[in-house]
């Protein structure tokens, strides 16, 4: 007879888990002060369980990301940084990052107030283009491309990394600042429209998610668990005549950020309050005992 129930292993690692994220198991706030989950025996013993299926469910856990086991020190709860919710259609159109001192979270991303954005000072490169970005761009991938490449922190932590692609005969074309490594004060859109006329009336995003290569994985502290994977987001501006002037793409680590989007009649709590707005009351599936 086909099984109808789950796997007293998976019992065992969905009550633990639903304990990790209620803060029962939750982790210290330093290295000298992790939380480590109780001993194998122990375990055994609270669930009525083989060690074996402790093991599993154990396993599934560090799977997930949730912990970590040490060889001769035991398993840990891995910390997750709280959750940072990041609205992407909160900015006019017209406007755009690049605008430094911390504005371009409110031109191309909305964060609430009372956080601080840091950002390094921008790398400017000129490559050619790869088949990817001649196609958000809609030209030859031969074309040559100016990229203009910058890294954000929000409250001193790393938090995303941005470059946004023009074509290089913009630069030839009037827009030279686009090819030096300073901010654009009145942001790089509004710079365009100034020396060159493209107005944006309208941008497309597509957000995919993926695993970091070695670069982000560093930035970010990210290992190797299904948890630590990083959401890309690939923003499209487009000018009146319908051509996309600009692709702007953003990576962010998924564990700590919410990507958020708004359409019509929200209200406002919701919208300056992302993730938080709103008198409700509601648990997440998975965290009650139910």
């Amino acid at each position: 007879m086909a099984r109808t129930t789950p796997p007293r292993w998976r019992d065992v690692a969905e009550d633990l888990l639903r304990r990790i994220e209620r803060g029962d198991l939750a982790p210290g706030d330093g290295a000298a002060t992790r939380r480590r989950l109780p001993p194998e025996k122990d375990l055994e013993l609270h669930y009525g369980v083989s060690r074996n299926t402790v093991r599993e469910a154990l396993s599934w856990l560090q799977k997930q990301g949730a912990v970590t086991s040490e060889q001769g020190k035991g398993t840990f709860v891995v910390h997750r940084p709280q959750a940072d919710h990041v609205t992407l259609s909160a900015a006019a159109l017209g406007l755009s990052p690049g605008g430094g001192d911390g504005e371009w979270y409110n031109r191309d991303a909305f964060i609430p107030a009372g956080r601080t954005v840091t950002v390094s000072p921008v790398k400017v490169e000129v490559q050619e283009g790869s088949q990817l970005i001649s196609w958000y761009l809609q030209t030859e991938e031969e074309t040559e491309f100016i990229s203009r490449h910058q890294l954000l922190y929000l409250d001193g932590r790393a938090w995303a990394m941005q470059t946004s692609y023009y074509p290089l005969d913009f630069a030839t074309a009037g827009a030279s600042r686009l090819l030096k490594p300073r901010n654009i004060p009145e942001g790089a859109v509004a710079y365009l429209k100034e020396t060159l006329g493209y107005t944006e009336v309208g941008f497309h995003d597509e957000i995919r998610a993926r695993i970091p290569n070695e670069h982000e994985k560093q930035f970010f502290s990210l290992g190797d668990s299904a948890a630590d994977v990083v959401f890309e987001t690939a923003r499209t501006a487009y000018s009146e005549s319908g051509r996309a002037f600009r692709l702007t793409m953003t990576i962010w680590p998924a564990d700590r950020t919410r990507l958020h989007y708004n359409a019509g009649d929200v209200p406002d709590d919701v919208l300056t309050r992302p993730g938080q707005g709103g008198a409700r009351d509601i648990s997440p599936p998975g965290d009650d005992d139910a």
